[in-house]
């Protein structure tokens, strides 16, 4: 309970200087008359002149003369003349053994007590012995002492002095008054009651003096009723306003503890001192329980800057009331603030369990929700609501995206129950779901393999199934593919992925040859009248499978259909529609088909090859010069590796016609331009036939000895090891591999240049996860302009993004882009080129993504990356209506990532439209669905303290603050903009 204590005035001391001379005897001089009588009545400057006046006289007697100089002196020094105290002591010095000395010492304190020189009062009070006066007059100075020692706050001396005078004839009520005074002062105040209920009973008034230090005894004594009937009483006689404002703060508090709140509001109002912490918390407490929330929350919120065991009831009420009038987020708020404070540790664990609760309902820009209930269950771990916040941690690491931590937390509940285990499936399955879009499939296995096991709902099951299917189907295990997904035909419910079902069945069997049941499937998806860019690819695999069934008459017409419909497959279906035409009509047809493709289709993919095959048809027509012609072109107007390709086609064709030396000259091209590659040693292979068929065995040998990576020495050994390892590599057993190259390489340390070697051995280390030692074999293989370049930039751009190592990721990644034909490896360059330029703010980011959205076989995930991308730069350049519906559309994205920016930006434009209530509602539905996406939710929350900043509402925008400065110190840039906001609400404080 706390005590008040009300201090106020004592009595005025007056009259206490009486001079005793009455006794003296002047014997009938008159002049000593006259002198009496003025210093009597205080006249003393009168009095003090007479006396001066008798002592200029002749032949005075010795004990008048006496006299007469002591009341000079004393009256002298009454009159504050200068010496006055010297003449004193020197009477004093005169007359040592005179009583008027020490008389004199006694009647100077009497009169400085008078005055009000308490210290002057002290000090001559002080100097004498109580024994050495008249007895009559010694209750007199001990009362003065008591007194004395009383004003100069010596309370302990003052009461050995007035103590002994309480039952005094004439000091009695005096003596009471100040030693119940000193009691109360002292806070004693058993002691002090008697004296002041003795007074009041005696004399009136005491009585209505008293009536406040009797209402603070009885508050004090916790007799409320009392407090209240007295407090009343003295409010009604006092007109005093600091006693009224000090009274209704008692007669408040006490209607306060008895309950009585509503009585209690109207004594507390009128209290005008200054509040302190416990003076708003009760007055809010009263509002509150009248139900009058607002105005509670007003009170409870002036106390925002204490750290003690009130300001926890404080913030907890406060929270308290924000949950009556429905305002959850400012709740949340108070909530936090009373959980970190352990001064009353129930009070601290119903705190943080409403912060952890309100952080799920509503979610929490301070800290994630998951971060929040997991402290809960860490804190409390055997806690009334533990299940229940159990329960809502795993629900929060569904809806937040953190599968892991779901999977976990679940997997800790020993027997669980049936909805924990479709609980427990669902989360195994959607972590699946996120390691296979970042290309962890091995991973993404084990998970989807869980999920099935779990088995406690058939729906979750069967779409584990199809992703086991399409894991397989992508690590070329078709026939453990073809398992999965033929295990989902006859499944009897419907499931999001079985719409793609037959399309991968179809892929399937096509991998595997089987192409009937590649037909099959194709037909039954395309009879489902699937998405376009899919149907087109579904229509080409139709036909695909046609040639391989050898119904080359209806591949041609599905190939034909394609191009029709003028799609992106367009030039595709033309070109192999082409090819098949050669199979059904001849050599002629395909010729006149490739001519056709060619003018059609100049900046087509397939256009160089397609120049390559008509040059090979030419050749089966017996039309060299126009193969010649052909070849001729490409070799001027296409890339190293199709140029090489024509410079061994047209050293084939001087060859047949038996013009040794022209094809000689083509294959020596081939060698200049695409050294150490595949192309350049089928050329030498070609050149050393025709010096072996013309048995120049030296001219073979000073030919080739100029190519380093041409051995003629080679060693059957070396062959047979070469083809050995490269058998291991093939058969896909890379441990092995990596054994028999390392060993070879060892052996025939000339193989190091050879980029068919290093490939293999890098692409060994790469499948057995051994990133670090693949680096070296693939970039040796990547810088020999081969046929295995494209595949060694490909793999070391992948193992240099696992390793984050972006700078060797991003020159990869380019040089693969400049340098490949194979479209899929384009697109990956493209799409990971656009992810590190959108991070570096490179303007690259915008004109790649625009490609990456015009390939419609990227994954929705890639395309909603290319459209967020254009919708910060619709932002950056000031174009914010666009913005904003580029960002709406990205709501619904299939990413956390993207729909948390889409938010942040939302909630962002909201704040710039002045529209603060909304911004913040959706800066609370960022927190609550993506609270593991720190970077937008601590962006976010600065945007959120300028919205309470703009509204007035500064607790909330520098508790907001202060949570960003706590919570998000890994993001320098957030807490910067944080920092600047803060200064400007200490300045608007003030």
């Amino acid at each position: 309970m706390r005590k008040n204590f009300l201090l106020l005035s004592a009595f005025g001391f007056a009259g206490l200087l009486q001079a005793q001379i009455s006794n003296i005897d002047f014997r009938e001089n008159k002049e000593f008359h006259r002198a009496q009588f003025l210093y009597q009545e205080q006249s003393y400057l009168a009095s003090q002149h007479t006396f001066e006046k008798y002592l200029q006289k002749e032949n005075i007697a010795t004990d008048e003369e006496e006299i007469a100089a002591y009341f000079a002196a004393l009256t002298s020094l009454i009159n504050n003349q200068d010496g006055g105290q010297a003449r004193l002591m020197s009477f004093q010095a005169t007359y040592p053994r005179s009583s008027l000395s020490q008389q004199g010492t006694w009647h100077l304190g009497s009169y400085y007590l008078s005055k009000g020189d308490y210290d002057k009062a002290f000090d001559y009070l002080s100097r004498g012995n109580l024994s050495d006066l008249p007895a009559y007059q010694q209750d007199e100075f001990r009362f003065k002492l008591g007194y004395v020692n009383f004003m100069k706050d010596r309370k302990n001396q003052a009461l050995n002095y007035l103590k002994p005078l309480t039952r005094h004839a004439v000091y009695g009520e005096d003596a009471k008054y100040y030693v119940g005074h000193i009691y109360y002062s002292q806070r004693k105040y058993d002691l002090a009651q008697p004296y002041f209920e003795e007074l009041q009973q005696r004399n009136p008034v005491f009585r209505q003096r008293l009536l406040p230090y009797m209402v603070q005894i009885k508050f004090n004594d916790g007799n409320y009723s009392e407090a209240i009937r007295l407090g009343k009483e003295q409010l009604a006689a006092n007109q005093e306003a600091y006693l009224t404002s000090e009274i209704s703060k008692i007669v408040g508090e006490s209607y306060f503890h008895q309950g009585q709140y509503d009585q209690s509001i109207p004594y507390l109002e009128a209290y005008t001192g200054e509040m302190s912490a416990a003076d708003y918390y009760q007055l809010g407490y009263a509002y509150y329980q009248q139900k009058n929330y607002e105005k509670a929350i007003s009170l409870f919120n002036k106390i925002v800057a204490g750290e003690d065991a009130m300001a926890q009831i404080a913030y907890y009420q406060l929270g308290n009331a924000y949950l009556k009038t429905n305002r959850k987020e400012q709740a949340l708020a108070a909530f936090q603030s009373a959980g970190k404070m352990d001064f009353d540790a129930a009070l601290q664990e119903d705190a943080y369990y409403h912060y952890a609760k309100l952080s799920y309902d509503v979610g929490n820009p301070y800290e994630s929700t998951p971060v929040t209930l997991q402290k809960y269950l860490t804190q409390y771990p055997s806690g009334a609501h533990r299940k229940e916040i159990q329960n809502l941690l795993v629900d929060a690491y569904i809806t937040s995206g953190d599968y892991r931590q779901a999977v976990e937390m679940l997997k800790s509940i020993q027997n669980k129950n049936a909805e924990q285990n479709k609980t427990f499936q669902l989360a195994n399955y959607l972590y699946a779901t996120t390691l296979y879009k970042n290309g962890k499939l091995n991973e993404a296995k084990n998970y989807f393999t869980t999920a099935r096991q779990i088995s406690a709902d058939d729906v979750v099951t069967a779409r584990a199934e199809f992703w086991l299917g399409e894991i397989a189907y992508r690590q070329g295990k078709y026939g453990e593919a073809l398992n999965f997904f033929k295990g989902l035909e006859n499944f009897p419910k419907d499931f999001n992925e079985r719409k793609e079902l037959s399309y991968q069945l179809g892929y399937t069997h096509y991998k595997l040859k089987n192409f009937p049941q590649s037909e099959k499937y194709f037909k039954t998806y395309l009879a489902t009248n699937p998405p376009r860019e899919f149907k087109a690819d579904a229509r080409m695999r139709l036909a695909d499978s046609y040639v391989g069934n050898r119904n080359n008459e209806q591949a041609v017409a599905v190939y034909e259909e394609v191009e029709k419909s003028n799609n992106q497959m367009a030039d595709e279906a033309a070109y192999s529609r082409a090819i098949v035409l050669g199979l059904t009509k001849g050599s002629a047809a395909r010729a006149q088909a490739l001519e056709n493709f060619i003018k059609a289709y100049p900046v087509s993919k397939f256009n160089d090859q397609a120049q390559l095959e008509l040059a090979d048809t030419y050749v089966d027509l017996e039309q060299i010069n126009s193969a010649n012609l052909v070849l001729d072109n490409l070799i001027k107007h296409t890339n190293a590796d199709f140029a090489a390709e024509a410079h061994l086609r047209k050293g084939f064709i001087f060859y047949i016609q038996g013009q040794t030396k022209e094809a000689l000259r083509q294959f020596e091209k081939v060698t200049e331009k695409k050294p150490g590659t595949k192309q350049a040693i089928q050329a030498i292979e070609n050149a050393k036939r025709i010096y072996l068929n013309n048995s120049d065995y030296k001219g073979f040998e000073r030919w080739v000895s100029r190519f380093d990576y041409y051995q003629i020495d080679v060693s059957e050994i070396q062959t047979l090891a070469l083809d050995n390892a490269l058998k291991s590599f093939d058969a896909n057993n890379y441990p092995a591999a990596i054994a028999a190259l390392g060993n070879l390489l060892k052996d025939y340390p000339q193989l190091q240049k050879n980029d068919q070697v290093n490939y293999a051995l890098g692409e060994s280390y790469y499948q057995t996860n051994q990133w670090d030692a693949a680096l070296k074999p693939l970039n040796a293989a990547a810088a020999i302009n081969g046929n295995y370049q494209s595949d060694a930039l490909l793999r070391l751009a992948q193992i240099y993004l696992n390793k984050n190592q972006i700078t060797e990721a991003k020159l990869s990644l380019e040089a693969l882009y400049n340098n490949t034909s194979n479209l899929a490896y384009q697109s990956f360059a493209e799409i990971h080129l656009m992810r590190i330029y959108a991070k570096e703010n490179n303007t690259k980011a915008t004109e790649l993504a625009q490609k990456v959205l015009t390939n419609s076989k990227n994954e929705t995930s890639v395309r909603e990356e290319a459209e967020l991308i254009l919708a910060r730069e619709l932002y950056h350049n000031g174009q914010k209506a666009d913005a904003e519906k580029s960002y709406k559309a990205l709501e619904n994205a299939s990413s956390t990532a993207v729909r948390a920016e889409a938010l942040y930006y939302k909630a962002l434009l909201l704040n710039e439209r002045k529209s603060f209530e909304a911004s913040n509602q959706v800066i609370f539905e960022l927190a609550s669905k993506y609270a593991d996406q720190q970077l937008w939710g601590s962006q976010a929350l600065v945007v959120m303290a300028d919205n309470y900043y703009q509204q007035g509402d500064l607790y909330q925008a520098n508790h907001t603050i202060e949570s960003i400065l706590e919570n998000y110190k890994d993001f320098p840039e957030v807490s910067k903009k944080a920092k600047v906001l803060q200064q400007k609400i200490k300045a608007k404080k003030k």
